[in-house]
């Protein structure tokens, strides 16, 4: 039987296989004893990621996130801050390649010979050698036109062009308004083919102010700083974004390695279910930090996969709804920070650990119930 690896346009259609998508359909078959060529592709939806600079300083780390993140099927889109803000660029990745091998072997059927079953046997393990080698063409492929997209978008040169915008105009107010002004234009523009995948980068070293409520709905949102920001400035950003409908919110300072973003923002656009959330959370007295014995049990079986190079950890801290808004959202961070000074203080390295707090959001019960005085710590497996 005649091997067949080739390319294919973007017009191929997709099935499963492993991961990669494979479908007999709508090409002449190979001969009367295959059936119709394979087609593999990678089923990738479309996602969206939004980056403001606060000036030139901030581009080297932008660079490099958008490098290590790139997706087929993702919309980049960079502004540098100002009044008004300006595009720095805006691009459309390429869509995931396909390659086609040659149809599955098909059995003669009922009163096969012994030599027929053997021919095929033996065709089929060379079908499935052909198969795997056409997963890896495709893959290869695939990284290859991302890094040549990356590559031709310029983004070193042009981010070390940008002059540093006056006053209050990267703040995080600013910033948040000119991501969220960015964003209903691309829901204008394609409808809401993203869902879920929308992630905001917003890299500003001024925290403080309050966006619109309403204003980032739906958006996972991570401010990168370039200073280690205090506990309760962290808390505080992290409660403003939530409050302006962010789905979820962090604050990454300079302790949280450029590999680490990468992996979170991996993570967001992809919504693939590679983060693992521990089986039962942690819970909290009411008004308080402590942990209890209970709780070290449940946080001490942790500390082998916490330990494990690479590994991040998403400590997200809850609280119940008694008490003002800005209360829940300290005490939620507190409770969130004793888990992570758990962690450290068994060996577990601090630049590993983020800490979110969410505030009395989420509700697993009613909202004075016990249930949400809690922190679930989410743990991200490297990639």
């Amino acid at each position: 039987m005649r091997k067949i690896i080739k390319r294919c346009g973007a017009a191929c259609a997709a099935g499963a296989l492993a991961g990669c998508s494979m479908l007999n359909a709508g090409a002449p078959a190979t001969g009367p004893s295959a059936g119709p060529p394979v087609r593999i592709t990678q089923d990738v939806p479309p996602s969206v990621l939004l980056a403001v600079l606060g000036g030139a300083g901030f581009g080297p780390s932008l660079s490099s996130l958008v490098t290590t993140t790139a997706l087929p099927h993702e919309t980049l889109a960079v502004l540098a801050a100002g009044t008004p803000p300006e595009t720095v660029l805006s691009s459309a990745s390429p869509p995931p390649p396909t390659v086609v091998a040659a149809g599955h072997p098909i059995s003669p059927g009922p009163g096969q010979t012994a030599y027929q079953a053997a021919k095929l046997a033996s065709r089929l393990k060379q079908w499935h050698a052909e198969v795997a080698t056409a997963r890896h063409a495709q893959a290869a492929e695939q990284q290859g036109a991302l890094s040549s997209w990356v590559r031709g978008l310029g983004l070193p040169a042009k981010a070390n062009r940008l002059a540093d915008p006056p006053g209050p105009a990267d703040s995080l107010v600013a910033e948040s308004a000119a991501a969220a002004s960015a964003m209903a234009g691309f829901a204008q523009e394609v409808g809401d083919i993203f869902g879920d995948r929308r992630v905001i980068v917003l890299y500003t070293d001024d925290l403080a102010g309050r966006p619109p409520a309403g204003e980032l709905t739906g958006d996972t949102v991570f401010v990168v700083t370039r200073f280690l920001p205090t506990a309760a400035a962290a808390s505080a950003a992290q409660a403003n974004l939530l409050a302006a409908g962010a789905a979820q919110a962090a604050v990454i300072g300079p302790e949280v390695t450029s590999s680490q973003l990468s992996s979170l923002v991996s993570a967001a656009l992809r919504q693939d279910g590679m983060r693992e959330s521990v089986s039962a959370p942690v819970l909290f007295a009411n008004n308080s930090c402590v942990l209890s014995p209970s709780a070290i049990a449940d946080l001490s079986s942790l500390l082998p996969r916490l330990r494990v190079s690479g590994v991040t950890a998403v400590i997200d801290g809850f609280a119940s709804t008694p008490g003002t808004a800005l209360t829940n959202y300290l005490l939620s961070y507190q409770r969130a920070a004793a888990v992570a000074s758990f962690f450290e203080s068994h060996g577990v390295p601090a630049s590993s650990l983020i800490i979110v707090g969410h505030g009395a959001t989420d509700l697993v019960a009613s909202g004075s119930s016990s249930l949400n005085r809690r922190v679930v710590v989410v743990i991200q497996s490297p990639s």
